[in-house]
């Protein structure tokens, strides 16, 4: 062997040395803080059921004395410094928020105070010493001296918002030494979370989060901050597409483009443009067929986002642009065909503006599921402020079968009446029941709180998991639209989910319009509760000027 061919063979030998020093070496099989870190940015594992199977759970501050439903404080407030229990650490006590046992990883963490007292502190494998210690606005809000910035740790919308994956091994417990709002009895001293964590089966192989993990994985941290921000740069690989068109559709006209042969659609994108606009967004509806079976109809405003009207926002798997265009990123697989539909059942032609459809190669796995969005709406409805022996409940979503719940978006009209209380809708808690639970396993503080903001804010916030892309009746007569979606805070479930959302109003005798579109993905023969109803979509989206009569 001559001496270049030497050179050469050593200088790739060099290479390969550097280029594994970069990238810190990983166990086969291993989920640890960057396998989970690399996985937010991974399009197609959302459309796979997860391998090792995990559940989802939420800690939260929820009212203790919520223990049944059908009992009169089954819907009762007061939804904060609620705690499991008390611990004396050294000089102090800590309110315990959250204590599990492992292997798994907290997932998503959303908190609020009035004011960023007192200290949080993240336990793990039963150490005495916390990995973490901060003010929540610090832990949770990306303040400095925190552990993460934007997008995976800020503040918005007076929310704290975390979604840096801390995994653990054995065991986690978090806690807050500040005062306690049930024994002061000063509302000042409050603090609301929900912490959303997974548990893994128990031989699973799970590396615990350490503070050296920040530095070791600094660069695919610094690449995942950089790309949640900017979606369009990061999908699947389009290996065809098919071409859209522009076209007026008429009442009850649709445009429809197929795919055949197999693989996932991987982007599409969609512009209305009418003279009622608001209306024309809930109208006109998107529907997806695959494999000769109906999976997705919703109203393009909610499967987009944007609710009624056209909101710009930015996130993840959604996007609406000022110019009108929305896009969605979601995969969907399909073995052998899929069709794209946008169907008007408005009472006036709309122009309809469908981009080229994205379609990327698929290899169809047992844990691949097919995509599925479902809408469900009514509008009148009444709200029964300060008597919450009378609250009722929104169904989001009841599906039987197996799959992932991945995300939601709300709509809602609010019309408030003038008067002291305000005009607030959304006290209400999400509760999340899977498999069969009698108690839900997902047990909130707020409409608000889930989507990722705090007290009743009405400033319009986007970012990569959850956004208000409008907010108006939050502070009076309007429209609302609030949107969440999920990565590695989804939601696996065997045999069924049921999610529902209390409604909860600060006025009595009033009405509020709602509607729920939800995103999951599941096995084929996997069925929801949407509906698919025209006459529904039909009806007249709520102006700001109307002042419609209390009715029954």
């Amino acid at each position: 062997m001559n001496i270049k061919k030497l050179a050469f063979l050593f200088g790739i030998l060099f290479l390969a040395q550097l280029t594994a020093a970069a990238e810190p070496a990983r166990t086969a099989g291993q989920v640890d803080f960057g396998s989970l870190l690399a996985e937010m940015l991974d399009r197609s594992q959302i459309a796979e059921f997860p391998e090792p199977a995990f559940v989802c759970k939420q800690a939260s501050s929820y009212n203790r004395v919520s223990v049944k439903s059908g009992e009169p404080t089954w819907y009762a407030t007061g939804d904060c410094s609620q705690f499991i229990r008390c611990e004396k650490v050294a000089d102090r006590r800590e309110w315990v928020m959250m204590d599990v046992d492992g292997p798994g990883a907290i997932v998503r963490w959303w908190a609020t105070q009035y004011k960023y007292d007192g200290t949080i502190r993240i336990y793990l494998d039963g150490s005495d010493k916390p990995v973490v210690v901060g003010k929540a606005n610090q832990v949770i809000g990306g303040a400095e001296g925190g552990i993460a910035t934007a997008p995976l740790c800020a503040m918005r919308a007076r929310g704290c918002n975390l979604y840096l994956p801390i995994p653990f091994s054995k065991h986690c417990k978090i806690t807050y030494d500040g005062l306690n709002m049930q024994e002061t009895k000063k509302f000042a001293d409050n603090i609301y979370y929900n912490i959303n964590y997974i548990q893994y089966p128990k031989n699973t192989n799970v590396k615990t989060f350490t503070k050296n993990d920040l530095k070791t994985h600094a660069k695919l941290l610094k690449k995942v901050q950089s790309e949640l921000l900017t979606p369009e740069t990061n999908g699947l690989t389009a290996k065809q597409k098919i071409k859209g068109a522009k076209i007026v559709l008429k009442p009850g006209e649709n445009i429809t483009r197929d795919v055949s042969g197999g693989g996932a659609i991987c982007r599409i994108g969609v512009k209305i443009s009418a003279d009622d606009i608001q209306q024309a967004m809930r109208s006109t509806v998107i529907k997806g067929v695959f494999d000769d079976k109906q999976r997705i109809w919703a109203p393009v405003g909610g499967f987009f986002g944007s609710g009624p009207g056209l909101n710009p926002f930015k996130s993840w798997w959604r996007q609406v642009d000022k110019n009108g265009m929305m896009s969605c990123r979601w995969p969907m697989p399909f073995k052998k065909t899929a069709s794209i539909s946008i169907v008007n059942y408005g009472k006036t032609a709309v122009t309809v503006e469908l981009g080229d459809i994205s379609v990327a190669d698929w290899k169809w796995t047992p844990r691949t599921m097919y995509f599925n969005s479902s809408w469900r709406g009514d509008d009148h409805i009444a709200v029964f402020g300060n008597d919450y022996i009378k609250g009722e409940e929104w169904n989001y979503a009841r599906i039987r079968g197996r799959g992932v719940y991945v995300g939601d978006t709300m709509a809602v009209f609010n019309r408030p009446k003038r008067c002291r209380q305000g005009p607030w809708w959304g006290e209400g808690d999400e509760k999340i029941y899977v498999d069969g639970e009698l108690f839900p396993s997902h047990f909130g503080t707020g409409t608000e709180d889930y989507f990722g903001y705090a007290w009743g804010t009405h400033a319009p916030f986007d970012a990569p998991f959850h956004a208000q892309p409008i907010g108006r009746a939050n502070r009076g007569v309007g429209h609302t639209t609030n949107t969440r979606s999920r990565v590695l805070d989804k939601i696996p479930f065997t045999k069924s989910l049921k999610f529902d959302m209390e409604l909860m109003h600060w006025q009595s005798n009033t009405t509020i319009d709602y509607a729920s579109t939800t995103y999951w993905y599941a096995a084929d023969k996997t069925t929801g509760n949407g509906q698919t109803s025209p006459q529904r979509v039909r009806r007249k989206v709520g102006k700001p000027s109307e002042e419609v009569p209390y009715r029954k």
